[in-house]
Order: structure tokens, then C-alpha cells, then sequence
């Protein structure tokens, strides 16, 4: 049998409703209604008789996760500019990684300039990833690239870059217990919806759990 995850499909339009009724039906998240936020970790939502809950880190971890791959496959990663560029000291190994992968790293969305003696100084970071620290993001791209096998280097996006999208998006996504406003939730059920069908996030973890009324009815003796 087809699982509730993958049938939720468009409804009559209603108030803080994502979708739109005139669409095709097909699988994705249109339709889903907003109930509330629980345990700051989790998005509750209802669809045809269906109670969704959305772990809310998961979620947006995969829409970032999605974007950046997207933007890294057309080359065109964008990129936030620093107002105060920051600096950075990397010993021998990851300077010696940094100028050998130039080229993947300016891929990624950083500008690093070396400044003098072991100093680094960090320009523009991944936009998508502008809240993380820069040293962070760089140190992480660095250890990444450093166990990048010759061979990958012809592949579209190399196994150690894919694994540097997933951490750079992880990162950067909404935390568990982080507490959202409506519009944030609102704003994210919106992004699902106009993101690419996903069932878990980078990492295999999943995106939800939904239950039937059935199932609900079941808890309190109604079946």
C-alpha cells in the first residue's frame, strides 16, 4: 500500500493553507494546514483526515540542502559578501589544501585571500549559509576536500562535495528548539511545497510522520 507520506495532494483553498486547488494532483506537500508548533522541535499540520507532523530541522535542512546543490551544479552558488572580512590562521595542511582546491572552493561560494605568514582573511561566504561562521564554514569545506579522492574530480558533484553541501545546509537550517512564528512556519510548509518531493533529509533522517484518523481514533478507544 501507497504510504500517507506520499498522498497528500491539493484542497480547496482555505486560510493558511498551502496549495493550490487548480494543480494537478500529485504527490508533494500542497494542502497541508498549519496547526501549530510542538515542542519547538515540530510542525503540526492536518490534510484529508490526516494529522503530519513535520520535524522542522529535517525540513528546511533538505530544502537548503536541495538549493545549494542545484545552484552548485550550474556553477552558480550565491555568494554574501562581507562587510568585515574576517581572518583566519591555517597551518601548512589546510593552506597547502586551500591553494591546491582553489577552484572547488570559490565553487562553493567562498572568496579567501591569503593576507600574510599563516593569515587568511575570509570575503564572501554561501549566501544560503550566511549565518554560520565563516572560519567554520571554511574549515569544514577544507577537511572535506582534503579526503577527496583523485578519481571524484570528473563527477558531477564528487561524493566529498555532495557530503560538504548536506553539513553546510544542516548548519544553516532551522534549529530543534528553535521557536517559530506563525509566518515561519507558514514560510516554511511554502518552501516544501515548492521544493522538489522529499521524504528525508540529507542525512536519512525523516522529514515526517503523518497518522490517519484511524489511527488517532484508535488512541482514544473511537475505532
Amino acid at each position: 500500500n501507497q504510504q500517507p507520506e506520499l498522498q497528500f495532494a491539493q484542497r480547496d483553498k482555505q486560510y493558511e493553507q498551502v496549495g493550490d486547488p487548480q494543480t494537478e494532483q500529485q504527490p508533494g506537500y500542497s494542502g497541508l494546514r498549519l496547526i501549530g508548533q510542538f515542542l519547538n522541535l515540530y510542525l503540526l499540520c492536518e490534510h484529508d483526515e490526516q494529522l503530519v507532523v513535520i520535524d522542522q530541522h529535517a525540513a528546511h535542512e533538505r530544502i537548503l540542502y536541495q538549493q545549494l546543490r542545484t545552484a552548485y551544479e550550474q556553477r552558480a552558488v550565491a555568494v554574501q559578501n562581507l562587510l568585515f572580512p574576517v581572518t583566519v590562521e591555517l597551518g601548512p595542511d589546510y593552506a597547502d589544501i586551500l591553494e591546491q582546491e582553489a577552484e572547488a572552493v570559490a565553487a562553493l561560494g567562498l572568496t579567501v585571500e591569503f593576507f600574510g605568514d599563516t593569515t587568511w582573511v575570509i570575503k564572501a561566504v554561501p549566501a544560503l549559509v550566511g549565518k554560520v561562521s565563516p572560519q567554520e564554514v571554511l574549515l569544514d569545506i577544507l577537511d572535506g576536500l582534503a579526503a577527496r579522492p583523485g578519481s571524484s574530480r570528473s563527477e558531477a558533484v564528487p561524493e566529498c562535495i555532495d557530503n560538504l553541501l548536506a553539513s553546510m545546509a544542516c548548519k544553516a537550517a532551522i534549529k530543534s528548539g528553535n521557536r517559530l512564528h506563525r509566518e515561519e512556519m507558514l514560510g516554511l510548509l511554502r518552501q516544501m511545497e515548492q521544493s522538489e518531493f522529499f521524504s528525508h533529509c540529507p542525512h536519512g533522517r525523516p522529514v515526517l510522520k503523518s497518522f490517519s484518523r484511524l489511527d488517532v481514533e484508535k488512541w482514544f478507544r473511537r475505532s
